[in-house]
Protein backbone atom coordinates (compact mmCIF):
# COMPACT_ATOMS: atom_id res chain seq x y z
CA UNK A 1 0.00 0.00 0.00
CA UNK A 2 2.96 2.17 1.09
CA UNK A 3 4.59 1.26 -2.68
CA UNK A 4 1.27 1.84 -3.97
CA UNK A 5 1.06 5.47 -2.55
CA UNK A 6 4.44 6.61 -3.27
CA UNK A 7 3.71 5.53 -7.24
CA UNK A 8 0.31 7.19 -7.57
CA UNK A 9 -0.62 9.58 -10.09
CA UNK A 10 -3.15 11.69 -9.01
CA UNK A 11 -4.81 12.74 -5.98
CA UNK A 12 -7.82 10.59 -6.05
CA UNK A 13 -5.90 7.54 -6.07
CA UNK A 14 -3.36 8.94 -3.34
CA UNK A 15 -6.51 8.95 -1.46
CA UNK A 16 -7.54 5.35 -2.21
CA UNK A 17 -4.50 4.65 -0.68
CA UNK A 18 -3.78 6.68 2.44
CA UNK A 19 -6.99 5.07 3.29
CA UNK A 20 -6.19 1.65 3.04
CA UNK A 21 -3.04 2.04 4.14
CA UNK A 22 -4.63 4.15 7.52
CA UNK A 23 -6.73 1.38 8.35
CA UNK A 24 -4.15 -1.38 8.47
CA UNK A 25 -1.94 1.15 10.45
CA UNK A 26 -4.77 1.68 12.82
CA UNK A 27 -4.67 -2.46 13.29
CA UNK A 28 -1.61 -2.73 14.36
CA UNK A 29 -1.12 -0.07 16.85
CA UNK A 30 -4.53 -1.49 18.50
CA UNK A 31 -2.70 -4.60 19.08
CA UNK A 32 0.08 -2.65 20.98
CA UNK A 33 2.80 -4.70 18.98
CA UNK A 34 5.75 -2.29 16.79
CA UNK A 35 6.78 -5.21 15.13
CA UNK A 36 4.59 -5.68 11.83
CA UNK A 37 5.40 -1.87 11.15
CA UNK A 38 8.59 -1.60 11.72
CA UNK A 39 9.62 -5.00 9.26
CA UNK A 40 7.58 -3.49 6.77
CA UNK A 41 9.62 -0.26 7.02
CA UNK A 42 12.75 -1.86 6.78
CA UNK A 43 11.65 -4.01 4.06
CA UNK A 44 10.56 -0.57 2.47
CA UNK A 45 13.85 1.17 3.18
CA UNK A 46 16.13 -1.16 0.90
CA UNK A 47 13.70 -1.58 -1.33
CA UNK A 48 11.54 1.49 -2.56
CA UNK A 49 12.77 4.55 -0.50
CA UNK A 50 9.33 6.68 -1.97
CA UNK A 51 7.47 4.03 -0.14
CA UNK A 52 9.39 4.01 3.08
CA UNK A 53 8.78 7.94 3.28
CA UNK A 54 5.35 7.60 2.76
CA UNK A 55 4.97 4.85 5.26
CA UNK A 56 6.62 7.04 7.84
CA UNK A 57 4.19 9.96 7.29
CA UNK A 58 1.60 7.38 7.40
CA UNK A 59 2.29 6.07 10.42
CA UNK A 60 3.26 9.59 12.07
CA UNK A 61 0.06 10.63 11.11
CA UNK A 62 -2.48 7.82 12.07
CA UNK A 63 -0.57 8.52 15.95
CA UNK A 64 -0.75 12.19 16.22
CA UNK A 65 -4.24 13.05 14.46
CA UNK A 66 -7.30 11.72 14.11
CA UNK A 67 -11.55 12.58 13.68
CA UNK A 68 -13.24 12.35 17.12
CA UNK A 69 -16.82 12.33 17.43
CA UNK A 70 -18.76 14.34 20.87
CA UNK A 71 -22.22 15.03 21.09
CA UNK A 72 -23.05 14.19 17.55
CA UNK A 73 -20.25 16.60 16.16
CA UNK A 74 -16.96 15.72 14.53
CA UNK A 75 -13.41 16.92 15.73
CA UNK A 76 -10.19 17.27 14.18
CA UNK A 77 -8.17 16.38 16.97
CA UNK A 78 -4.36 16.43 17.02
CA UNK A 79 -1.64 15.62 19.30
CA UNK A 80 1.09 18.88 19.17
CA UNK A 81 4.51 19.40 21.15
CA UNK A 82 6.10 22.80 22.18
CA UNK A 83 10.25 22.15 22.19
CA UNK A 84 12.31 23.58 24.34
CA UNK A 85 16.36 23.57 23.90
CA UNK A 86 18.52 24.28 26.88
CA UNK A 87 22.27 24.14 28.62
CA UNK A 88 23.51 24.61 32.35
CA UNK A 89 25.88 23.58 34.34
CA UNK A 90 23.38 22.30 36.48
CA UNK A 91 20.54 19.74 36.45
CA UNK A 92 18.43 20.64 33.37
CA UNK A 93 14.77 20.30 35.40
CA UNK A 94 11.77 18.12 34.05
CA UNK A 95 8.72 15.72 35.51
CA UNK A 96 5.91 17.91 36.73
CA UNK A 97 4.71 21.71 36.02
CA UNK A 98 2.93 23.44 38.65
CA UNK A 99 -0.81 24.44 37.71
CA UNK A 100 0.43 28.09 37.88
CA UNK A 101 3.21 27.89 35.18
CA UNK A 102 0.75 26.10 32.93
CA UNK A 103 -2.01 28.43 32.86
CA UNK A 104 0.77 30.72 31.89
CA UNK A 105 1.84 28.62 29.07
CA UNK A 106 -1.73 28.29 28.30
CA UNK A 107 -2.22 31.85 28.09
CA UNK A 108 0.88 32.52 25.42
CA UNK A 109 -0.25 29.94 23.41
CA UNK A 110 -3.66 31.27 23.11
CA UNK A 111 -2.28 34.21 22.36
CA UNK A 112 0.24 33.84 20.17
CA UNK A 113 0.30 30.16 18.57
CA UNK A 114 -3.24 28.30 18.41
CA UNK A 115 -5.57 29.58 16.05
CA UNK A 116 -9.17 31.50 18.08
CA UNK A 117 -11.33 29.15 19.95
CA UNK A 118 -9.41 26.29 20.00
CA UNK A 119 -10.27 23.66 22.97
CA UNK A 120 -6.76 22.56 23.89
CA UNK A 121 -5.23 20.21 26.68
CA UNK A 122 -1.66 20.32 28.13
CA UNK A 123 0.22 17.34 30.09
CA UNK A 124 1.20 18.55 33.27
CA UNK A 125 4.45 17.59 32.36
CA UNK A 126 7.79 18.78 31.22
CA UNK A 127 9.22 15.62 28.99
CA UNK A 128 12.76 14.80 28.58
CA UNK A 129 13.21 12.89 25.60
CA UNK A 130 14.07 9.74 27.84
CA UNK A 131 10.55 10.06 29.43
CA UNK A 132 8.84 10.64 25.71
CA UNK A 133 6.52 7.26 24.91
CA UNK A 134 8.49 4.49 23.37
CA UNK A 135 7.50 3.11 19.82
CA UNK A 136 4.56 3.52 17.77
CA UNK A 137 1.77 1.83 20.17
CA UNK A 138 2.62 3.73 23.49
CA UNK A 139 3.44 7.02 21.41
CA UNK A 140 -0.77 6.42 20.22
CA UNK A 141 -2.30 5.74 23.67
CA UNK A 142 -0.48 9.39 24.87
CA UNK A 143 -2.11 11.09 22.19
CA UNK A 144 -5.82 9.03 22.57
CA UNK A 145 -5.88 10.05 25.69
CA UNK A 146 -4.66 14.07 24.97
CA UNK A 147 -7.19 13.78 22.58
CA UNK A 148 -10.21 12.81 24.32
CA UNK A 149 -9.09 15.23 27.14
CA UNK A 150 -9.55 18.09 24.34
CA UNK A 151 -12.53 17.19 23.08
CA UNK A 152 -14.19 17.17 26.24
CA UNK A 153 -12.59 20.66 27.05
CA UNK A 154 -10.55 19.76 30.17
CA UNK A 155 -7.46 21.76 30.48
CA UNK A 156 -4.54 20.13 32.12
CA UNK A 157 -3.75 16.55 31.91
CA UNK A 158 -2.59 14.72 35.22
CA UNK A 159 0.68 12.70 34.54
CA UNK A 160 2.06 10.24 36.69
CA UNK A 161 5.52 11.05 37.69
CA UNK A 162 6.34 7.63 38.95
CA UNK A 163 5.94 6.16 35.23
CA UNK A 164 8.10 8.66 34.00
CA UNK A 165 11.82 7.15 32.93
CA UNK A 166 15.06 8.66 34.74
CA UNK A 167 16.44 11.12 32.74
CA UNK A 168 19.70 11.45 31.75
CA UNK A 169 22.09 14.40 33.04
CA UNK A 170 23.81 16.20 29.59
CA UNK A 171 25.20 19.94 29.46
CA UNK A 172 22.56 20.73 26.44
CA UNK A 173 19.47 18.85 26.10
CA UNK A 174 15.60 19.21 24.56
CA UNK A 175 12.71 19.16 27.07
CA UNK A 176 8.89 19.05 25.72
CA UNK A 177 5.39 20.25 26.75
CA UNK A 178 2.88 17.73 25.15
CA UNK A 179 -0.67 18.37 24.45
CA UNK A 180 -3.65 18.37 21.94
CA UNK A 181 -6.17 20.11 20.48
CA UNK A 182 -9.31 19.59 18.55
CA UNK A 183 -11.22 21.85 16.71
CA UNK A 184 -14.74 21.08 14.82
CA UNK A 185 -13.95 19.62 11.34
CA UNK A 186 -12.13 21.88 8.66
CA UNK A 187 -11.45 24.76 11.42
CA UNK A 188 -7.88 25.72 11.80
CA UNK A 189 -5.69 24.90 14.62
CA UNK A 190 -2.75 27.34 14.77
CA UNK A 191 -2.39 30.37 13.92
CA UNK A 192 -0.70 30.88 10.75
CA UNK A 193 -3.70 28.58 9.31
CA UNK A 194 -5.96 31.16 9.87
CA UNK A 195 -6.61 33.52 6.41
CA UNK A 196 -8.37 37.48 7.21
CA UNK A 197 -8.32 37.18 10.34
CA UNK A 198 -9.56 40.56 12.33
CA UNK A 199 -9.55 42.89 14.77
CA UNK A 200 -5.60 43.62 16.21
CA UNK A 201 -3.94 41.91 13.29
CA UNK A 202 -5.18 44.26 10.95
CA UNK A 203 -2.15 45.90 11.83
CA UNK A 204 0.32 42.67 10.34
CA UNK A 205 -0.52 44.64 6.61
CA UNK A 206 0.33 41.13 4.59
CA UNK A 207 -1.54 41.35 1.11
CA UNK A 208 -1.90 37.80 0.73
CA UNK A 209 -4.62 37.49 3.21
CA UNK A 210 -2.45 35.40 5.90
CA UNK A 211 -1.82 37.51 8.32
CA UNK A 212 1.02 35.37 10.43
CA UNK A 213 3.77 33.56 9.23
CA UNK A 214 5.47 30.85 11.30
CA UNK A 215 8.15 32.92 11.30
CA UNK A 216 6.18 36.11 12.91
CA UNK A 217 4.90 33.68 15.67
CA UNK A 218 7.67 31.99 16.31
CA UNK A 219 9.23 35.37 17.61
CA UNK A 220 5.92 36.55 19.14
CA UNK A 221 6.16 33.20 21.05
CA UNK A 222 9.72 33.63 22.22
CA UNK A 223 8.86 36.76 23.44
CA UNK A 224 5.97 36.05 25.66
CA UNK A 225 6.54 32.59 26.55
CA UNK A 226 10.16 32.58 27.62
CA UNK A 227 8.22 34.14 30.60
CA UNK A 228 6.03 32.00 31.13
CA UNK A 229 8.26 29.36 30.96
CA UNK A 230 11.26 30.63 32.80
CA UNK A 231 10.36 29.44 36.65
CA UNK A 232 10.82 25.77 35.46
CA UNK A 233 14.21 26.77 33.61
CA UNK A 234 16.14 28.10 36.96
CA UNK A 235 20.00 28.15 36.29
CA UNK A 236 19.27 27.59 32.66
CA UNK A 237 19.77 29.36 28.91
CA UNK A 238 16.83 28.13 27.20
CA UNK A 239 15.22 28.85 23.33
CA UNK A 240 11.72 28.57 22.38
CA UNK A 241 10.98 26.54 19.26
CA UNK A 242 7.55 26.95 17.46
CA UNK A 243 5.04 24.32 18.77
CA UNK A 244 3.54 22.22 16.22
CA UNK A 245 2.54 18.80 15.17
CA UNK A 246 4.41 15.86 17.60
CA UNK A 247 6.41 14.52 14.83
CA UNK A 248 7.41 17.70 13.64
CA UNK A 249 8.15 19.59 16.51
CA UNK A 250 10.21 16.27 17.59
CA UNK A 251 12.25 16.39 14.26
CA UNK A 252 13.00 20.07 14.22
CA UNK A 253 14.15 19.77 17.62
CA UNK A 254 16.79 17.09 16.88
CA UNK A 255 18.16 19.12 14.01
CA UNK A 256 18.14 22.60 15.91
CA UNK A 257 19.41 20.46 18.89
CA UNK A 258 22.56 20.08 17.32
CA UNK A 259 24.05 23.65 16.69
CA UNK A 260 22.69 24.88 19.83
CA UNK A 261 24.54 22.06 21.71
CA UNK A 262 27.18 23.57 20.22
CA UNK A 263 27.19 26.91 21.25
CA UNK A 264 26.33 25.74 24.78
CA UNK A 265 29.48 23.50 24.58
CA UNK A 266 31.47 26.39 23.74
CA UNK A 267 30.05 28.76 26.20
CA UNK A 268 30.75 26.20 28.81
CA UNK A 269 34.06 25.84 27.79
CA UNK A 270 35.12 29.72 27.94
CA UNK A 271 33.34 30.34 30.67
CA UNK A 272 34.62 27.60 32.80
CA UNK A 273 37.63 27.42 31.73
CA UNK A 274 38.32 31.26 31.35
CA UNK A 275 39.27 31.53 27.90
CA UNK A 276 38.43 32.38 24.58
CA UNK A 277 37.05 30.62 21.78
CA UNK A 278 40.35 30.76 19.55
CA UNK A 279 42.30 28.75 21.90
CA UNK A 280 40.31 25.53 21.49
CA UNK A 281 40.35 23.39 18.59
CA UNK A 282 37.24 21.03 17.38
CA UNK A 283 37.87 17.52 15.66
CA UNK A 284 35.85 16.17 13.44
CA UNK A 285 35.18 12.15 12.77
CA UNK A 286 32.69 9.81 11.34
CA UNK A 287 31.33 7.42 13.09
CA UNK A 288 29.79 3.84 11.72
CA UNK A 289 27.83 0.98 12.42
CA UNK A 290 26.99 -0.85 9.27
CA UNK A 291 26.41 2.78 7.87
CA UNK A 292 27.26 5.97 8.99
CA UNK A 293 25.06 7.07 11.97
CA UNK A 294 27.08 10.54 13.63
CA UNK A 295 29.62 12.80 13.62
CA UNK A 296 31.49 13.24 17.17
CA UNK A 297 33.07 16.25 17.73
CA UNK A 298 36.03 16.89 20.46
CA UNK A 299 37.28 19.82 21.98
CA UNK A 300 40.68 20.31 22.82
CA UNK A 301 43.06 23.26 23.65
CA UNK A 302 44.77 24.39 20.78
CA UNK A 303 48.13 23.44 21.47
CA UNK A 304 47.24 20.16 23.19
CA UNK A 305 45.48 16.93 22.27
CA UNK A 306 44.20 16.42 25.51
CA UNK A 307 40.07 15.62 24.38
CA UNK A 308 38.09 18.05 26.91
CA UNK A 309 34.77 17.76 25.87
CA UNK A 310 33.07 16.39 23.21
CA UNK A 311 29.29 16.37 21.24
CA UNK A 312 27.31 13.74 19.51
CA UNK A 313 26.01 15.31 15.95
CA UNK A 314 24.00 12.48 15.27
CA UNK A 315 22.33 12.30 11.81
CA UNK A 316 18.50 12.96 11.32
CA UNK A 317 15.50 12.47 8.82
CA UNK A 318 17.21 11.42 5.50
CA UNK A 319 20.67 12.72 6.26
CA UNK A 320 23.11 10.55 5.00
CA UNK A 321 27.09 10.13 3.68
CA UNK A 322 25.96 12.08 0.72
CA UNK A 323 24.59 15.27 3.07
CA UNK A 324 26.64 18.04 3.59
CA UNK A 325 26.90 17.44 7.30
CA UNK A 326 30.35 18.54 7.64
CA UNK A 327 30.03 21.65 6.31
CA UNK A 328 27.18 22.22 8.78
CA UNK A 329 29.37 21.65 11.25
CA UNK A 330 32.30 23.38 9.82
CA UNK A 331 29.61 26.45 10.06
CA UNK A 332 27.85 26.34 13.83
CA UNK A 333 31.83 26.06 14.78
CA UNK A 334 33.13 29.44 12.51
CA UNK A 335 29.63 30.82 14.24
CA UNK A 336 30.89 29.87 18.04
CA UNK A 337 34.16 31.61 16.96
CA UNK A 338 36.00 28.48 16.61
CA UNK A 339 38.53 28.71 13.33
CA UNK A 340 40.77 26.16 14.31
CA UNK A 341 39.28 22.21 13.20
CA UNK A 342 40.95 18.72 12.33
CA UNK A 343 38.91 16.70 9.76
CA UNK A 344 39.30 13.00 10.34
CA UNK A 345 38.42 10.82 7.42
CA UNK A 346 39.13 7.35 9.22
CA UNK A 347 35.90 5.38 9.45
CA UNK A 348 35.59 4.93 13.24
CA UNK A 349 33.28 2.40 14.85
CA UNK A 350 30.62 3.72 17.23
CA UNK A 351 32.40 2.86 20.36
CA UNK A 352 31.19 3.88 24.05
CA UNK A 353 33.24 3.79 27.45
CA UNK A 354 32.69 0.30 29.02
CA UNK A 355 32.76 1.72 32.73
CA UNK A 356 30.42 4.73 32.46
CA UNK A 357 28.45 4.07 28.80
CA UNK A 358 29.76 7.58 27.63
CA UNK A 359 31.02 8.18 23.57
CA UNK A 360 34.63 8.44 23.04
CA UNK A 361 35.57 11.03 20.76
CA UNK A 362 38.48 11.24 18.75
CA UNK A 363 41.62 13.08 19.44
CA UNK A 364 43.83 14.90 16.50
CA UNK A 365 45.94 12.10 16.51
CA UNK A 366 43.03 9.48 15.67
CA UNK A 367 42.28 7.71 18.42
CA UNK A 368 38.92 7.34 20.47
CA UNK A 369 39.64 8.48 24.18
CA UNK A 370 37.14 9.55 27.08
CA UNK A 371 36.63 13.16 27.27
CA UNK A 372 38.92 14.49 30.59
CA UNK A 373 37.88 17.55 31.89
CA UNK A 374 40.48 19.24 33.75
CA UNK A 375 40.04 19.30 37.35
CA UNK A 376 41.66 22.98 37.14
CA UNK A 377 38.62 24.10 35.10
CA UNK A 378 35.54 22.81 37.59
CA UNK A 379 36.96 25.06 39.99
CA UNK A 380 36.92 28.46 38.41
CA UNK A 381 34.45 30.84 39.62
CA UNK A 382 32.41 31.72 36.72
CA UNK A 383 28.87 32.94 36.53
CA UNK A 384 27.27 31.30 33.23
CA UNK A 385 23.65 32.55 32.42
Amino acid sequence: MAAGLAASGSRIEDAFWENRLAEKIHAQLRTGDDQNLEAALDQLYESDPAGYGEFIYAIEAAIECSILTREDRGYDVLMFAVPVLTWSRFSIPSGPVAGPVLANVRVQLEAHVLAANVQFVLANCLFSPDQLPRGYHLTHELADKLWKAAVTGERELHMNPRQLAETGRFLSDTRYLLGAIAVPQGKPMFRWQEIGRTGEDKSAGNSSGIKFSKQEILLAWRSQGTEALRPLFQGCAFELLIPDGFFSAWRMADRLARPYSMHATVEFLQSTLNISANRLRAVIAPFYDQWLEEYRVSFTLKDRDDVLYGIVWALVGDEDENSDTVTQIETALQECGIMHTTLLDNRFLLEYCEECGAPLFPNPEGEVVHAEFPEEGEVTPVHLH
